[in-house]
């Protein structure tokens, strides 16, 4: 495990993964921040009672030194204890970088945000719902194994690698049809990324609960998994600067020209002589060549955000986000390029 932990921007903040240690929120920049509400007798010890043996003692024993996880009073951990939807959704939360996100719209509300109103997890819950971290079943009910794929791959920016496995003859799992698109688009990417794995019989097990110690062991992943898609070092002020490069674009070419035919925009891009290749415009407008289209709405650029720097002036940036009725839970990678680290420009993907 690393001794550093990437929790809240570039800040180590502990976690408890406990029953009884509630977080009521988070975010920055027009959502209410994080209020850690502890309950009594949460136990700060590193050493528990019923770990050892246990097939994750050494996971939970190291981040239990790091401040990840704490225990119960009595000494315990409880490591076979299911860990409940709206429990999971909090560590995750923590685990992945902060953003402002934004209030979710009115079907949202009236719909998925409703079984966690009035909730400790409920701004967990809608400061997510912008990322389009979003499990299916309700907070008090345990986080079983496809769930947690799909918000561990929603947590990565990731969700896009199913599409690799659409219609796929590969049969990874016994108890995994390939008639069923959405468990195989869902399981096979977590699977193949290592992210989560199956068991030794050949079964993925979908439906099965996780525990406080398989929680544990997934986080730990995530954390790990986020260091190595998203290497670089990339700086504030080159985030800052990828960022308002895309966003200023389409709001530019989206909102205020309102351009909605292909070749209007290559004119206008080339009249403007704006910083985006003809590679760049195929791969995220190529919607508008057709005659009758309805289109996946672009991020709102507040939302969960992950910057690489992928080769010599060379980026990546993935956006990952709730595209409306629509577009569901989607991500977004656009490819930038730069000499200076402060100005840039669009490129397509293999530019």
């Amino acid at each position: 495990m690393q001794k550093k932990w990437r929790l809240i921007g570039k800040k180590t903040t502990a976690l408890a993964l406990s029953l009884s240690f509630f977080m009521t929120g988070i975010a920055t920049g027009g959502l209410p921040k994080a209020d850690a509400r502890e309950e009594w007798g949460v136990s700060p010890t590193v050493s528990f009672t019923d770990v050892k043996g246990h097939w994750a003692a050494k996971d939970i024993t190291n981040a239990a030194k790091s401040g990840m996880i704490q225990g119960y009073p009595d000494g315990t951990f409880r490591p076979e204890q299911t860990i409940t939807q709206e429990q999971f959704l909090t560590l995750v939360e923590r685990i992945i970088p902060k953003f402002p996100g934004h209030e979710p719209d009115a079907f949202i509300q009236e719909t998925y945000l409703a079984e966690a109103k009035g909730r400790w997890s409920e701004k967990t819950y809608r400061h997510l719902v912008a990322a389009g971290i979003m499990p299916t079943g309700k907070p008090v009910e345990g986080m079983n194994r496809l769930e947690a794929a799909r918000v561990l791959l929603a947590a990565l920016g990731h969700q896009s690698e199913g599409e690799k496995y659409r219609g796929t003859k590969s049969v990874f799992f016994s108890d995994l049809s390939i008639a069923n698109a959405d468990q195989v688009m869902t399981v096979y990417p977590a699977y193949k990324m290592g992210i989560m794995a199956g068991y030794p019989d050949g079964t993925f097990r979908p439906q099965e609960s996780i525990s406080r110690a398989q929680a544990v062991v997934l986080l730990t992943r995530l954390d790990h998994k986020i260091e190595e898609l998203f290497p670089g070092n990339v700086t504030d002020d080159e985030k800052k600067g990828m960022t308002q490069a895309v966003s200023s674009f389409v709001r530019e070419v989206m909102d205020q020209q309102r351009i909605r035919r292909f070749d209007d925009l290559q004119t206008y891009v080339k009249n403007k002589k704006l910083p985006a290749s003809e590679s760049f415009l195929r791969e995220h407008f190529s919607f508008m060549q057709y005659e009758v289209y309805d289109y996946i709405r672009f991020p709102r650029f507040n939302e969960l955000m992950y910057f690489a720097k992928i080769g010599n002036g060379k980026y990546r940036m993935t956006v990952q986000y709730y595209a409306g009725e629509l577009g569901g839970s989607i991500d977004k990678t656009f490819y930038l390029s730069s000499r200076d680290g402060k100005t840039f420009q669009m490129i397509g993907k293999d530019e």
